[in-house]
């Protein structure tokens, strides 16, 4: 099936030469002809071979014309006598010819008419007699295997009835055809039974260099054979779906490496629907051996099947009427986004074309293919969703500079794993800190229904009780009317002031299994009148109680109330004070400024070299006397190496910078941000940039380190590294080569100037040590980087020092835990991936995250995003309300609880996150952790072992009883205020 012969797309609208399409019927009748003189020639030729081998008298011969019109017929007369059915001519015309000039006919070459038997199948698909790929196979192996045991059988038959010429014919032996066909069968199979042999010479080379070669052909025949009459085609059959079952199909970019790691967070056995789903799978390509395995991996589960979507008769063999939804995957390694997302938008329409109800789930490179998505017939935002690849893993890279780590920690959410709970729970202060980090990469995203219980009260009170439950409230869907009296499901992230629980609303859980997650669909205001001192028994007892109807009717009768909170008594709330409305956009989400030339946006590099070059009075002098048009020093800003090209496809970088600039900020937080990159490439991208404020441009190599040293490397928050210009190397491991030359020269930086550490942290306010006692200072080069890789496996040649972690996954490396290291393209993969099957079985959950990421959906925001218009300036006060929103923060544990270091009693994470929400309305997601500080409470760690002093951990939602650590950086989720509120 491999080598079946396929019409090539570039020819199938092209018209064939009337000659040759076989669509007339003078053209037919030609071809049939054709056959039939051919089979009546070898008949002759057989029938003569079977009489004695002489001459024989002819007055007429019906295949004499036939060879003349075929060298008159030749376009080419030079190549005709090269060809192979020529140099069957010129065997078999001069004996015509004879034929004529000595009235009698000699059998003699005529056997290798046999050789246009190969050409039947062509004539039979010109004549449409047969059409598919497997019959046209069978034939052109049947035509080839008998063409060339005729021809050899009767080379053999000429032989041995004619003798030897050098030994005056005197050795020839009378054998007929049928035996000479005979002989040769079981010469070519090695069986050779000795009934028969040849006698002559000539007759035995021949046969000796038959063997050589027929052998060959013969042998690689007979297992294609075997393959193409095999009773049935595994997969060419038809879906039958088992009853009580349901099925889900996936199509797209099929490759064992992405399918092995989405099936793996699909089909994972956390999974509260996986025994009920099979997952059926349509591709055009034949599966090889790597993806035979991963089909028997999954046998239970998993069926694959040959088609293409775009056929409808495909489109019945897998039921796609009774499917539950269509998962469509896109090529995240492809040299043309939009060339793959146009074809993953055809499978859209093939799909909703057959069956206007089936839930679809597509993945797109790039944001501004959405809208060619949602015109299409059928297509519903409320059932449907598209997963724009570049929009989520730049906004997570976005985000990640904000809050080192929170891509970590948000990829951990959304994907699923395995993790022993069965760990002792009363021994968490000595846990490794692998351990740690497990525990919190293995707790998972869960929607469910919240009961009448919670009616009425407000995002903080449902906050602790489900935190008395042992579950983290995320976020609540509802249902909200927009302007247009349009009802639609929104997510309310934490902590929304004015977000009050309502019938039918739905919470997004954050927790270790579904069992824990049931616990608040169970819980009842009467059974559980107090929560503080259930114990692990108690909770995994919970179940539905009758008490329903009840609460309901005691619901109605209590009214809703909101608690008053002064955010302005709080030093910690965030109080967004009043700015002018042109500083922001007109969805009054981002900041603002009049569109620029890419000209005022591009660094001098002669002038940072002089000003580098100058001392320090003198830069105060220049400064004053020689003001320039951009910063000259640069301190707590963002620097991105990007590797591209005039050449490389867009990514979309205003996905990245939407986060950095976002409204629910003070103008004074946001950071610079400075791309490294090629004038060309960043030219192509800038119609989109030029709105943001504090945007500028470095001409050059990100691998030069004079580049980075003009743009104060040491004193910026943080260095991303992103490449696109490697995509196409055939080896693997060099796909990432750009990324990794990045870092290793970033690292070089580090290793020759070792100083005392800028005066900026973690969160923009100093990277002064604060927990070392006196004015000691750190004498250690740290930058903050984050590398984005293609494949995962390449993170040993970004951080070295982890060859026992070759064997683990990437999410479960020290270098993913302390979130130095993203993924790109293999982000996509394995992250992304992951989110598309986290949409399906949570609805919303792709808006969750773009609601954490850009401030949530916005319909003027979709459009803008879409067309790829770039932003315009506000024009209503009203929008300044959606600066109101949440957004993630990364503070210091001393910030909130003051009296860490001189209470008598350990803070442990039960007690910070129950202040930090009852007093600083925050929701802690996790610690930052010191890797030093975890280390010295691990008994198993060597204290030899070298270690990195400001590298940390990523631990999501510790256990309740864990020590809080005067070092900790804390994740939370907080709400921007107006100062008018």
């Amino acid at each position: 099936m491999g080598n079946c012969p396929t019409c090539s797309p570039e020819y199938e609208s092209k018209s064939l030469d009337p000659v040759c399409n076989g669509t007339r019927m003078w053209t037919t009748f030609l071809f049939s002809s054709l056959v039939v003189l051919f089979t009546g020639a070898i008949i002759i030729c057989i029938s003569e071979a079977f009489q004695k081998l002489s001459s024989k008298w002819h007055t007429k011969h019906p295949t004499r014309t036939k060879n003349v019109r075929h060298l008159t017929a030749a376009q080419n007369k030079r190549y005709f006598w090269f060809s192979l059915y020529s140099l069957v001519d010129i065997f078999t015309i001069p004996p015509s010819f004879m034929t004529i000039y000595l009235n009698r006919s000699w059998t003699g070459f005529r056997f290798l008419r046999a050789i246009p038997i190969m050409i039947i199948p062509d004539i039979l698909q010109y004549m449409y007699v047969i059409k598919q790929p497997r019959t046209i196979r069978i034939s052109q192996l049947a035509s080839k295997f008998i063409a060339i045991l005729f021809a050899t059988g009767g080379f053999v038959h000429l032989a041995e009835n004619s003798g030897d010429f050098f030994c005056n014919f005197c050795n020839a032996q009378e054998i007929d055809v049928f035996n000479s066909v005979y002989y040769m069968i079981i010469t070519m199979t090695t069986v050779g039974y000795g009934d028969i042999s040849c006698k002559t010479y000539i007759g035995k080379f021949f046969v000796l260099l038959t063997l050589i070669g027929g052998l060959a052909v013969f042998t690689t025949m007979i297992p294609e054979f075997s393959s193409l009459f095999r009773s049935k085609d595994p997969y060419a059959s038809q879906y039958h779906r088992v009853k009580g079952k349901r099925h889900v199909i996936i199509c797209g970019h099929i490759t064992p490496h992405s399918l092995a790691a989405f099936l793996r967070d699909f089909l994972h056995q956390g999974r509260d629907e996986v025994d009920e789903l099979e997952v059926v799978i349509m591709d055009k390509k034949t599966p090889d051996i790597e993806m035979e395995a991963l089909l028997k991996r999954y046998y239970t589960k998993l069926q694959y099947f040959v088609g293409s979507i775009m056929n409808i008769a495909d489109l019945h063999r897998i039921q796609v009427n009774k499917a539950t939804a269509c998962l469509i995957i896109a090529n995240k390694e492809c040299a043309d986004p939009n060339s793959d997302d146009s074809a993953n938008i055809m499978r859209v329409i093939s799909l909703k074309n057959f069956n206007h109800h089936i839930r679809i789930l597509l993945q797109l490179l790039r944001y501004h293919n959405k809208l060619n998505v949602v015109s299409i017939p059928g297509w519903s935002t409320d059932n449907d969703e598209i997963i724009c690849i570049s929009e989520l893993k730049l906004g997570l890279i976005g985000m990640s500079c904000i809050a080192p780590g929170f891509a970590t920690m948000m990829t951990n959410i959304f994907r699923m794993s395995s993790y022993d709970a069965r760990k002792s729970q009363h021994m968490t202060q000595i846990w490794p800190w692998r351990d740690l980090y497990y525990r919190g990469a293995g707790m998972k995203l869960y929607l469910e229904e919240m009961p009448s219980s919670f009616y009425g009260k407000s995002f903080v009170e449902s906050a602790l009780i489900c935190f008395k439950l042992h579950v983290m409230l995320l976020a609540v869907e509802m249902e909200r009317s927009d302007e247009n009296d349009i009802t639609r499901m929104i997510v309310n992230v934490i902590p929304c002031d004015n977000c009050i629980i309502l019938p039918g609303s739905r919470a997004f859980i954050v927790c270790m299994s579904n069992e824990e997650a049931n616990r608040v669909k169970y819980y009842c205001s009467i059974c559980y009148p107090v929560l503080d001192n259930l114990t692990e028994s108690q909770l995994k007892q919970m179940r539905k109680c009758s008490h329903e109807e009840i609460n309901v009717r005691l619901e109605e009768e209590i009214p809703i109330r909101i608690q008053p909170f002064d955010f302005s008594e709080n030093e910690h709330a965030i109080v967004l004070s009043t700015e002018d409305i042109s500083s922001f956009d007109s969805t009054g989400m981002f900041y603002y400024t009049p569109p620029r030339n890419i000209e005022d946006a591009i660094l001098d590099t002669n002038v940072l070299r002089e000003h580098r070059t100058e001392f320090p009075e003198q830069r105060f002098t220049h400064e004053e006397t020689m003001p320039s048009k951009h910063p000259l020093y640069f301190r707590d800003h963002i620097i991105v190496c990007l590797h591209a090209d005039d050449t490389s496809p867009t990514i979309g970088l205003r996905n990245f910078v939407m986060p950095l600039r976002a409204s629910s900020f003070r103008r004074h937080e946001l950071p610079t941000i400075i791309f490294v990159t090629d004038l060309c490439y960043i030219q192509r991208e800038w119609d989109m940039l030029s709105t943001f404020p504090d945007i500028y441009i470095l001409n050059g190599s990100p691998i030069n380190p004079y580049n980075l040293k003009l743009i104060s490397l040491h004193d910026c928050r943080q260095c991303v590294i992103m490449s696109t210009v490697d995509r196409g190397n055939l080896d693997t491991y060099l796909v990432d080569k750009s990324s990794v030359l990045c870092a290793l020269t970033i690292r070089q930086i580090q290793m020759k100037r070792v100083g005392l550490l800028s005066q900026y942290s973690l969160t923009g306010r100093g990277r002064v040590n604060q927990y070392i006692s006196g004015t000691k200072l750190l004498r250690q080069n740290w930058i903050n980087t984050l590398t984005t890789l293609t494949i995962d496996s390449n993170v040993q040649y970004v951080e070295q020092g982890h060859t026992d972690e070759v064997d683990l996954q990437f999410f479960l490396t020290t270098p993913f835990a302390s979130g130095i290291i993203s993924i790109g393209t293999a982000f996509a993969d394995s992250v992304l991936d992951c989110i598309l099957s986290c949409a399906y079985y949570n609805v919303n959950a792709v808006n969750l995250l773009r609601n954490i990421l850009v401030g949530g959906i916005d319909i003027e925001l979709e459009d803008i995003l879409a067309e790829g218009k770039r932003f315009t300036q506000c024009k209503s006060p009203e929008m300044f309300q959606k600066r109101k929103r949440a957004r993630v923060a990364l503070v210091a544990i001393c910030n909130l609880i003051p009296d860490i270091d001189t209470r008598s009693d350990p803070v442990t994470f039960s007690l910070l996150f129950c202040k930090s929400l009852e007093y600083h309305r925050m929701v802690v997601m996790g610690i930052y952790r010191l890797l030093d500080v975890l280390l010295k409470r691990d008994p198993n760690w060597k204290g030899h072992q070298s270690i990195n002093d400001q590298k940390r951990i990523v631990i999501y939602y510790p256990p309740y009883d864990y020590h809080m650590d005067r070092t900790d950086m804390v994740y939370v989720m907080q709400h921007s205020h107006l100062e008018d509120d």
